[in-house]
């Protein structure tokens, strides 16, 4: 699924552009809201409501006492209820560490410098969990609170209906809204020493987003070239090893390899000690053309006219892999593939 993905967005460098350009404006959207937030804190006077308190406790339990039927009412809650809160707070707490592990894995050399190098593999993995979590609180908790058991259109008008206020904030209508808890006049005076503060604030924020996104280049845009002229030398190994190089036509890799000709002798010789017929169906075989194609329990090993997303061609490259492709037998699969794996 994921390889078709990178296709349907134009390969692997248009899918990075766009996970970047969703970083920035997530980071500069957190700007926004802490503006908008610390205006109304310090500028309006508001309490801060969306704060957990020990009522949201006693809430959430006369909630549940109520879906499963041990309590007539639900529970009277005012302009934030309870579920609003920890979604809210899950929201905040989830932007902080996906922009954190953003950083540790967008500069993972610069990172290393300070932390352990165990933090960037960590970080993958919190970061990966993290989005799959927003995902799933997505689908299985706002979709189901704010679009099927009501289709809540505050987010279009800016307001609530009467009945939606009833049902989920009946307390507001009950002690009506708090009055105004600072003067004009002295709204005047803190609103000018706000945008004097949050500018400051606003500049550093978006000076540290500049640094985060150009602070190191790790990611490679594309394969390098492919060789034009291949001069092989045979060395004899003082030991023998099951996994020798293979052979290639002296002076050049051919323009376009073929299965039978090229690619079949090279994985017989480099592969199949690994990936051989015996290992049963869901193995990686590479003893024919069709088994190596379809590739193993992980899917296909071959993306035809695209091997930079082709495991045949990359997988080998990796540190832990026991075969590695030296540079003419990278660029021998890479055309191979990129040809339209002809057979």
């Amino acid at each position: 699924v994921s390889l078709w993905i990178f296709k349907v967005l134009g390969g692997i460098e248009v899918a990075r552009i766009i996970h970047h350009t969703a970083a920035v404006v997530l980071i500069l959207i957190s700007l926004v809201h802490i503006g908008s937030e610390a205006y109304d804190l310090f500028v309006l006077g508001k309490r801060p409501s969306i704060l957990f308190s020990k009522q949201d406790a006693v809430n959430a339990w006369q909630a549940v006492l109520y879906n499963l039927g041990l309590r007539r009412e639900r529970p009277l809650q005012g302009w934030f209820t309870f579920q609003e809160k920890v979604e809210y707070w899950a929201l905040v707490w989830g932007m902080f560490v996906m922009i954190v592990t953003g950083f540790f894995l967008w500069n993972p050399i610069l990172v290393s410098t300070v932390f352990p190098g165990d933090w960037i593999p960590a970080a993958k993995i919190a970061h990966g969990s993290e989005a799959v979590l927003a995902v799933l609180a997505i689908l299985v908790w706002h979709t189901y609170h704010v679009h099927l058991k009501h289709f809540n259109k505050s987010m279009f008008t800016g307001v609530l209906t009467r009945e939606e206020m009833e049902e989920e904030h009946p307390l507001v209508l009950l002690q009506g809204l708090e009055p105004p808890r600072i003067p004009e006049e002295k709204r005047a005076v803190r609103r000018r020493w706000f945008w004097v503060g949050y500018g400051l604030f606003a500049l550093l924020w978006l000076l540290g987003t500049y640094w985060f996104v150009t602070a190191e280049v790790t990611a490679v845009s594309q394969p390098p070239p492919l060789p034009e002229i291949v001069n092989l030398q045979v060395y004899q190994l003082p030991t023998p090893t099951p996994l020798p190089p293979l052979a290639l036509p002296v002076n050049a890799v051919p323009a376009k390899p073929t299965w039978h000709e090229h690619i079949a002798p090279l994985l017989s010789r480099r592969c199949a000690y690994c990936h051989p017929r015996r290992h049963g169906f869901h193995a990686f075989d590479v003893t024919s053309y069709e088994s190596t194609l379809r590739g193993g329990i992980s899917g296909p090993a071959v993306n035809p006219g695209h091997p930079a997303v082709s495991p045949l061609w990359f997988w080998p490259q990796r540190e832990d892999h026991p075969v590695h492709w030296t540079p003419e037998e990278a660029a021998l699969i890479w055309r191979w593939i990129e040809s339209g794996v002809p057979k």
